[in-house]
């Protein structure tokens, strides 16, 4: 698991830089963590029970969205993938085994974690929820005006 420090900077950093959009809590991310954060929409999770998952290779996390046309919800979704990356949640073995089970025929590199909406009886899926709620909330407080109903449902 990542130091609970390194987590309280990011907080940090957000505020102070007065971050307004996700790309900016991405390279703050990827600083913290020392390696690239990689952002995909893959067509293929259209058709699969998750939102988006987080896959380690050797240097870089790579974050695979399904395509959504609503800026909120694609920050929303990075965010919470974001929150898997910045708790550690990768080091826990269980956790590829659930993406492989919900997505077999994914490449062989390791796989992280998947956003399984619903199955929050996992403490990881809490953490990374919470993690996007807090990040949604922060980016929201620096903007000059409130998101639109149309960013959030397309």
């Amino acid at each position: 698991m990542i130091d609970p420090a390194v987590l309280e900077r990011f907080w940090q950093i957000g505020a102070q830089a007065g971050w307004t959009g996700i790309e900016d809590a991405v390279a703050a991310a990827e600083q913290l963590v020392g390696k690239p954060i990689r952002i995909r929409e893959e067509a293929f999770l259209a058709d699969e029970p998750v939102c988006g998952f987080v896959a380690t290779l050797e240097h870089q996390h790579l974050v695979m969205i399904s395509p959504t046309p609503s800026p909120t919800f694609r920050a929303f979704v990075i965010g919470h993938e974001l929150g898997h990356v910045l708790h550690g949640h990768q080091e826990s073995a269980p956790q590829a085994a659930a993406i492989r089970a919900l997505i077999p025929d994914l490449p062989q590199y390791r796989v992280e974690r998947a956003l399984a909406r619903g199955l929050f009886e996992n403490e990881y899926e809490r953490q990374a929820e919470h993690f996007a709620d807090r990040l949604a909330q922060l980016l929201r407080a620096h903007r000059e005006r409130p998101s639109a109903f149309r960013g959030v449902f397309g």
